[in-house]
């Protein structure tokens, strides 16, 4: 299996902008750095915004790969296929979920519900534990390349509810969590949104586009679960600029911007 680095870079640069000229340099960075490096593994996280999965576009058409982050709706969802990102990572809450206590007290006492934890039992103002079902079934209908991998469970149930998703990025004391799980695999198994999803297959979900209509675009994301979506969006990319500023303080103040002796 190849092993994917995922990198992350200034929301700051592609929320607002569909410029590449930066991702390219870190494409181009790391070649000078390790030419044998397998550029395949490389994985650029750009936000879900209009101007960002433009960039994806235009970064997929040179042959960069791509991860959609801060997303939470199918619209956005559809525009990352359209633009060639190989991967999305709906968030299954609000990121302030991971940096409020309080707000991560009340979800987590919430999350905690009984067994088995059936499709739609839990919601978060919007798409969350289905967003991630539905996306990697459009995707396979419609023969889009792109992988769903889904972020942010905060509990055993909420992991074991999305098993059958392409790829999940799990926080190491849930892992561990999961890990002492003395259920049989096949009563975990019933408890996943996942284990019908011939009756998705079945159903008719339309195909939309939206790669060349911006303004088809915003109306469609800035109405989605009420307008849930949108106020997420943003609220993620707010909270990965105000730890950006942080970081940039940080090397600032320290001597790890000095390079040589």
């Amino acid at each position: 299996m190849l092993n994917v680095i995922y990198l992350p870079v200034d929301v700051r640069q592609n929320s607002g902008s569909a410029n590449t000229g930066g991702f390219q340099g870190i494409h181009d960075l790391t070649r000078r750095l390790e030419p044998n490096f397998d550029i395949e593994r490389l994985c650029i996280k750009v936000v879900a915004t209009w101007e960002g999965l433009q960039a994806c576009r235009k970064l997929s058409n040179m042959g960069i790969r791509t991860l959609a982050t801060t997303l939470f709706t199918m619209e956005q969802s559809i525009l990352a296929a359209e633009a060639g990102c190989a991967y999305i990572a709906p968030f299954l809450h609000e990121l302030k979920a991971f940096f409020d206590e309080s707000y991560v007290a009340l979800v987590a006492s919430f999350s905690m519900l009984p067994r088995p934890l059936t499709k739609g039992s839990y919601h978060d103002g919007g798409a969350v534990l289905d967003l991630c079902l539905e996306a990697q079934e459009y995707y396979r209908k419609y023969g889009y390349a792109t992988r769903v991998k889904a972020a942010g469970a905060l509990s055993i149930d909420e992991a074991t509810a999305i098993a059958g998703v392409d790829s999940l990025t799990i926080a190491p004391a849930l892992l561990h969590q999961l890990s002492e799980e003395t259920e049989l695999e096949e009563t975990l198994r019933y408890r996943s949104i996942f284990v019908d999803e011939s009756a998705w297959r079945t159903r008719n979900i339309e195909r939309l586009s939206f790669i060349s209509d911006e303004q088809k675009f915003r109306v469609a994301f800035s109405k989605s679960a009420n307008g849930h979506g949108a106020v997420k969006t943003k609220q993620a990319i707010d909270i990965f600029s105000d730890y950006q500023i942080k970081a940039e303080a940080l090397m600032k103040d320290s001597d790890l911007t000095r390079i040589g002796p």
